[in-house]
């Protein structure tokens, strides 16, 4: 192993370096994303903090109307990850493809930039199902997910949270009335906001526990 890894050019090696770590969170980020589907887990607490019958006159401090909240998200940490995973081994099949270190580097970073675009598109489309009405958010009540984006407190704009909606797992635009929620923190579903945002509060149990008490 050693001995082959020596024998690589310096210049294939610097795209291993991206290759195999990113690709090791990618695999992961899959197996989590299939493991922790949780659409019908609920901890039994009916508290919420806003009515599902007034949630559409919640209006953001921002003063900036709901419709059409949903935008193209570009740059996220999983299309970084998506992107130095194809960058590095678009790399090293150019660097033993005898193609120069330039066309090599160029259309290593043209090919990640064309899959990030898809993978972003692919969620935009999803989320304007979710704004035309084909999907609906009151499905999600009480459903527990995961921040993606950190959700900014008090309502002072709005994150993304992954949570399993109508057997797939979805990448919804949320807010919370409460502090701020970070990036890898459960949340709990308690309210909608014009079928386009999510109501959420922190979740205060563990996902190891909200795993034992769905079994």
């Amino acid at each position: 192993m050693i001995q082959w890894w020596n024998g690589i050019p310096s210049f294939e090696k610097v795209f291993w370096y991206f290759a195999i770590p990113f690709s090791v969170v990618f695999i992961i980020q899959l197996i989590l994303t299939f493991m922790g589907m949780n659409d019908d887990t609920d901890v039994g607490d009916d508290h919420s903090m806003f009515d599902h019958s007034d949630a559409h006159d919640l209006d953001l401090d921002s003063g900036e109307s709901l419709d059409g909240m949903s935008s193209f998200h570009f740059f996220t940490v999983r299309n970084f990850i998506i992107f130095f995973t194809v960058f590095g081994w678009t790399g090293i099949v150019g660097a033993n493809s005898n193609l120069s270190n330039t066309v090599t580097i160029i259309l290593s970073i043209l090919l990640g930039l064309i899959v990030m675009a898809i993978v972003s598109g692919i969620f935009y489309l999803t989320n304007k199902l979710v704004e035309n009405g084909t999907m609906s958010l009151a499905n999600a009540m009480h459903c527990i997910g995961e921040v993606y984006i950190t959700i900014p407190a008090n309502g002072n704009g709005v994150g993304k949270v992954s949570i399993t909606l109508q057997g797939s797992l979805r990448e919804i635009e949320a807010m919370t009335e409460g502090d701020e929620i970070k990036s890898g923190e459960l949340i709990k579903v308690i309210g909608v906001v014009n079928n386009q945002v999510l109501v959420v509060e922190k979740h205060s149990k563990s996902y190891k526990l909200i795993k034992e008490e769905a079994y």
